[in-house]
């Protein structure tokens, strides 16, 4: 007997591996900059090394966590709204088809682990599992939607995405800005 919910915990697993790999990084980033700037000496008069390193591998941990549930939290709505607008399943049956999905993610996180030391192939790495991500969505629920559903689904997920990066972009330009244009000259 096949279970359904034997895959309901790749996602959580998925969020809690890419954050240790991204934390691992950050930390040893942190780690540097304390060190550069004379930090890290005055700290250690009140603290072990490993303590601070635990202390902000939890803290970006807990960050990491934060940042990759939301956007897990969004696809979901997303994905399942896209549906709502062009597949015509009231049962269901998309998602249970595009469940085992999961999967994908939790290989990457996997191997995020390899590469601790690159944050641009960590970020590469997360990006190539969304895309492999929504072409396996695509394969397994492209039967069940005529061509012009199917450019729907693809265009709502791509133009959201598309939107959604750009205000972030955005927003991060505009704080700069204005950070910039408070400092005295």
């Amino acid at each position: 007997m096949k279970n359904t919910y034997l895959t309901g915990y790749f996602p959580l697993i998925s969020i809690l591996l890419f954050s240790s790999a991204f934390s691992i990084f950050t930390v040893g980033m942190t780690t540097d900059f304390l060190t550069q700037a004379g930090i890290l000496k005055g700290m250690l008069e009140f603290f072990s090394e490993q303590g601070i390193r635990f202390a902000l591998f939890a803290a970006f941990a807990l960050v990491y966590f934060m940042i990759l549930s939301a956007l897990k939290l969004i696809a979901d709505t997303v994905l399942e709204l896209a549906l709502l607008f062009f597949a015509k399943d009231p049962e269901g049956e998309n998602l249970k088809k595009i469940r085992i999905a999961s999967v994908v993610y939790l290989f990457a996180s996997l191997l995020a682990f390899l590469l601790t030391q690159q944050f641009i192939l960590l970020v590469g790495l997360f990006v190539l599992a969304s895309l492999v991500y929504f072409i396996w969505v695509l394969v397994r629920i492209y039967q069940s939607l005529s061509m012009l559903n199917l450019i729907g689904f693809m265009m709502f997920i791509l133009l959201f995405w598309a939107t959604f990066l750009i205000g972030i972009l955005y927003l991060f330009i505009k704080l700069y800005n204005s950070v910039m244009a408070s400092l005295p000259s």
